[in-house]
């Protein structure tokens, strides 16, 4: 696990990460004017070679300067393995981002290694240790996938796990991520539940892949509808017109909220007659029925509060 010292980080709403390029000071500016939750300020695939100096200057004076209208503020760094990572904390530490996303993770040693570079960071700027939150890029590597639960347990600081197939594609040499109908062959069906499985087994947020195709609205809402149905609580965007539509598939609908509300006061007379169990509307329910009501109440709660 992470240092002693460290603390689990507060839990937010993440229904919705925007990245933005970390060297394009137009997009940057625009971003917390799109609605999402987390805007993801990406250092690595959206920046060249040539630029990335630069970026870590421009991504630490827009955390410092810009508005984020109460917006997660995250940083994407570059894989340990390019030789970037640590220039790419240090420089960005000085604008004090909530939290960093860490690419093409490949086991826990990856994440006690960020961790404990976090950790001196922290003391070098007076932040309180374990502060600062990690959200792990969990499936982009053959390791990862093996290694998933070792990962999900190496650090306090984590409070996210992202699944994405595109770089796993890449390094296992599949020549397609999807079937023709949509769905996902084997390989990436499997490594999108392992994603799942180890951010539920240690309460972390399951937050599903971006949708590449932002002019397919109708795709974009069937592809997070049913990411939200098995579990996942927050999904990646592209591009600002994705964030309405993600925002209200990840939060439950005012017909489920209400029928939360009636089971739990259901319960709360069954309890005070001595029932555990009871039948409600001619089936029988029970603790994971109405720890499931309370969680749907509770996170319709967080999300209003988010928007008020």
């Amino acid at each position: 696990m992470g240092t002693p010292e460290t603390t689990p980080a507060a839990p937010r709403l993440r229904r919705s990460l925007l990245w933005v390029p970390g060297d394009d000071e137009k997009k940057l500016a625009k971003g917390p004017t799109a609605g999402a939750d987390a805007l993801v300020l990406d250092l690595e695939d959206a920046v060249v070679p040539s630029h990335k100096a630069k970026a870590r200057e421009i991504v630490r004076d827009t955390l410092r300067d810009m508005d984020f209208q109460g917006a997660e503020r995250l940083v994407r760094i570059n894989p340990l393995e390019t030789g970037l990572a640590l220039d790419d904390l240090t420089v960005t530490m000085a604008g004090a981002p909530d939290g960093y996303m860490i690419p093409k993770v490949r086991s826990e040693d990856d994440v006690r290694f960020i961790d404990h570079a976090l950790t001196n960071l922290e003391a070098m700027s007076g932040r309180p240790q374990g502060s600062v939150r990690l959200i792990m890029l969990a499936t982009e590597t053959p390791e990862a996938i093996l290694n998933i639960r070792r990962i999900a347990q190496a650090s306090l600081r984590s409070s996210g796990l992202m699944w994405a197939s595109e770089d796993l594609s890449n390094a296992i040499g599949a020549r397609r991520s999807r079937n023709d109908d949509g769905s996902l062959p084997d390989v990436f069906s499997f490594a999108r539940s392992a994603c799942l499985l180890a951010a539920a087994a240690t309460g972390m947020d399951p937050l599903d892949m971006p949708f590449f195709d932002f002019h397919d609205d109708a795709g974009l809402e069937r592809e997070a509808r049913e990411a939200a149905e098995i579990g996942f609580t927050g999904k990646g965007a592209i591009h600002p017109n994705q964030i309405p539509i993600i925002n209200r598939v990840f939060v439950p609908s005012d017909e489920e909220v209400e029928e939360a509300d009636a089971l739990l006061l259901a319960a709360t007379e069954a309890f005070a007659q001595g029932q555990a169990a009871f039948v409600y509307k001619g089936a029988m329910v029970d603790a994971p029925h109405i720890n499931r009501a309370r969680k749907i109440v509770a996170r319709a709660k967080t999300a209003k509060e988010r928007t008020s």
